[in-house]
């Protein structure tokens, strides 16, 4: 992995986990996601309409557009349902899972190449990911199972290898910032029936989330854009689990915001991650 593609996706890393947390820590979450990705859509529209207008997106661009708004409509309500468990429990599951799936799909439809090193590095990441997960394993595993934590989390983490292998193909045929923008819509236009049924509540979330909307509107959106780009120069397959230096920013972010406990097994998966990703970038 070049350099430029590995400060993307680490910069990408560090703000997908504040977002997250915001997200976690919003009293209804689905209406706060909602609402922030419609803020998303206000706040880039105007780079967004120029970049189209400059450079149209293709028919085809569509398609894959269509494809990666209808998974990220399933992907918003799975991250909602998730974040009624522990935050350093399930974000970590999540997105240790998705790396797995990535590699998959990559290797069966996108017929990515990937080297020795490259693959290794993967795994060190996923086993860093798993470290986190399982500290404190005789409450966290027996949460995870009983409450059906990791099902959701292990459903989110599928959906976002999903759309990351989709995207991958669609950013080949359309601008980062304007695929995105699009594929947002499409999940914001799917989602507004089942917003119908919760706005009672809009509106008084409006009020007590304030500022932190658009601040979710624009990081995640920034995130993901810096995402996009990486994937325009490397392999989804290097850029996905490189992104799971964010677990070692959320295992931060619980620990000091939510005061979420084993701090130090969870930083010593965080080391294992960091190791993971060296590989990816050297031999990537």
């Amino acid at each position: 992995m070049s350099g430029e593609a590995l400060l993307l996706v680490l910069s990408a890393s560090a703000i997908h986990a504040g977002w997250n947390l915001l997200a976690k820590r919003s009293g209804k979450r689905l209406i706060f996601l909602w609402l922030g990705l419609a803020a998303g859509l206000i706040i880039w529209s105007p780079v967004a309409f120029w970049i189209m207008l400059l450079d149209p997106p293709p028919w085809r661009g569509f398609l894959f557009i269509l494809a990666s708004g209808s998974v990220h409509f399933c992907y918003y309500q799975a991250v909602a349902r998730m974040y009624a468990y522990d935050f350093s429990v399930t974000y970590p599951t999540a997105r240790g899972i998705s790396p797995v799936f990535t590699t998959i799909l990559a290797l069966a439809l996108l017929r990515e190449p990937l080297t020795f090193g490259g693959i290794v590095g993967i795994a060190v990441v996923v086993a860093g990911v798993g470290t986190l997960q399982l500290a404190g394993a005789k409450t966290c595993w027996r949460a995870l199972i009983a409450e059906g934590a990791f099902r959701t989390a292990a459903t989110t983490g599928a959906l976002i290898a999903a759309y990351s292998v989709i995207d991958k193909v669609g950013v080949a045929l359309v601008h980062p910032i304007s695929y995105l923008w699009l594929s947002h819509l499409v999940a914001l236009v799917l989602l507004a029936p089942v917003m119908w049924n919760h706005r009672q509540g809009i509106l008084p979330e409006i009020r007590d989330a304030g500022i932190r909307l658009g601040v979710v509107g624009l990081g995640q959106n920034l995130a993901y854009i810096l995402v996009l780009f990486a994937m325009r120069m490397v392999p989804v397959a290097y850029v996905v689990p490189t992104r799971e230096l964010s677990t070692v920013f959320a295992v931060l972010l619980g620990s000091r915001i939510l005061g979420e406990s084993h701090i130090k097994q969870r930083l010593a998966g965080a080391f294992l991650i960091v190791a993971g990703i060296g590989l990816i970038a050297w031999q990537g």
